[in-house]
């Protein structure tokens, strides 16, 4: 499970990762330890609390329980 943190732009900055320029007041989930090094470089401040989200069993994984 990873957990994504909702984050505000402040500053504008070109996302290697999103592969879009990042304007402010824009708002995205990230996951967190993203989200604290987006912070840490004064880019980012976060909004939102932490959500956990959960990965769904493939098809496979799915079979084998049964």
């Amino acid at each position: 499970m990873a957990e994504m943190v909702r984050v505000k732009v402040v500053k504008r900055y070109n996302d290697l990762v999103l592969k879009k320029i990042q304007e402010v007041d824009a708002e995205f989930e990230t996951d967190g330890k993203r989200a604290e090094y987006l912070v840490n470089q004064g880019m980012v401040e976060i909004v939102g609390g932490v959500k956990t989200e959960r990965k769904e069993k493939s098809s496979n994984e799915k079979k084998e329980n049964v």
